[in-house]
């Protein structure tokens, strides 16, 4: 039953993940992500996946600073201890359990240090990745799927960008 209930609230998070995709402005997109960390981190408490909980509650607070523009090198810093010190310290998940405290380190400091689009483009690309392998290795596969499908779409609007810059470029 709880993981039923895991992989429903991981199908509503990917539905968020996707919507954040689409938006056409940077708050949106946070809401997005918000609605979809949030999701995430409920959906990962019924796998019994607890650094991934912990993490996600932690991008909760990034999120919600990111969605109105306050975001600091301060909250940068505090955010990545805070994970990686509270991710080891519930992770019972092994190896496995890492992986989120990789991730949210890494979207954390996309988000903070890269300005360039296709940067961006790139950071998010591995950092669905590593959510991907995570879902699946946690058992949550709807999730999983959900990241492989987003990743598919992210790298065609990857390369589609890199194109047209490209081209502009030229």
């Amino acid at each position: 039953m709880f993981i039923m209930i895991g992989n429903v609230l991981s199908v509503i998070s990917v539905a968020f993940l996707i919507l954040s995709c689409c938006a056409g402005d940077r708050r949106k997109v946070y809401q997005m992500q918000f609605a979809e960390t949030a999701m995430c981190a409920a959906s990962t408490a019924f796998f019994g996946a607890w650094s991934g909980l912990t993490t996600n509650a932690i991008a909760l607070y990034r999120n919600y600073k990111n969605m109105n523009d306050s975001f600091s090198r301060t909250d940068m810093i505090a955010t990545s201890v805070l994970t990686v010190a509270a991710g080891l310290f519930v992770n019972v998940n092994g190896a496995v359990g890492l992986i989120p405290i990789i991730a949210t380190l890494e979207i954390t400091c996309t988000n903070f240090f890269l300005k360039d689009v296709l940067q961006i483009k790139a950071g998010l690309l591995l950092n669905i990745t590593l959510w991907m392998i995570y879902f699946f290795m946690i058992g949550s596969i709807p999730a999983g799927l959900g990241q492989l499908l987003t990743l598919l779409m992210g790298l065609r609007s990857y390369f589609s960008y890199g194109h047209r810059k490209k081209a502009a470029a030229a």
